[in-house]
């Protein structure tokens, strides 16, 4: 089988001396790799430039939505201040009630306080009423809780604290908790203080 005839590749152009000097080396390398370097780095360009395009693009779609619920927030904004001036109201109408519970409760409370009972703290609510103070004597605390029990004004009262006093301060430190009937807070407030004797009587020699 005859052999294929080696093909010969004849270059008549002269070698330049210059390339085989250290110098000539480093630019030939240098041109040869440069091409790839370059290429590379037209490709992270137009790598840039894409997702450039595609941050313009997201960064255009949240500041539409953005804009859009900024839109339906603003749109609420009469609701939220309706709701805010409803509960103002609310809390000027509990205030009001209160100092009206106050005007109502203070008078019945002083009718069934003995007279040597001291009263450092008072709290009137919507539903229910704590005093808290200082008496000289045991009977005093005894009729006291007597007359709020046996009182139509107050109901489920209890003694949340009883304490024995000190040399510098005798007597009895106490704290009472009554529930005012729903009844009492719709009725309004009597004229006349009501007299207290009506109740002491019924706990005489307590």
């Amino acid at each position: 089988m005859p052999k294929k005839p080696a093909s010969i590749s004849i270059n008549l152009l002269p070698k330049d001396p210059f390339y085989q000097t250290p110098l000539g080396k480093i630019l030939k390398w240098a041109l040869s790799i440069g091409r790839y370097i370059v290429i590379f780095t037209e490709l992270i360009v137009i790598l840039s430039f894409v997702t450039r395009f595609s941050l313009d693009r997201r960064v255009t779609d949240l500041n539409d939505a953005l804009f859009q619920k900024q839109t339906l927030i603003e749109s609420y904004g009469d609701l939220e201040a309706n709701v805010r001036q409803t509960q103002d109201k609310i809390d000027q109408y509990q205030q009001i009630e209160q100092q009206s519970n106050i005007a109502e409760v203070f008078p019945k409370l002083s009718a069934i306080t003995p007279r040597d009972v001291t009263l450092d703290e008072l709290v009137v609510k919507s539903d229910s009423v704590t005093l808290s103070g200082l008496t000289q004597s045991q009977n005093s605390l005894s009729l006291l809780i007597n007359n709020i029990q046996l009182s139509p004004d107050f109901t489920r009262v209890s003694v949340d604290r009883i304490e024995t006093g000190s040399t510098d301060q005798p007597g009895f430190f106490f704290r009472i908790t009554a529930q005012i009937p729903t009844a009492v807070i719709e009725k309004k407030a009597p004229t006349a203080t009501p007299e207290p004797i009506n109740i002491l009587d019924r706990t005489q020699g307590l």
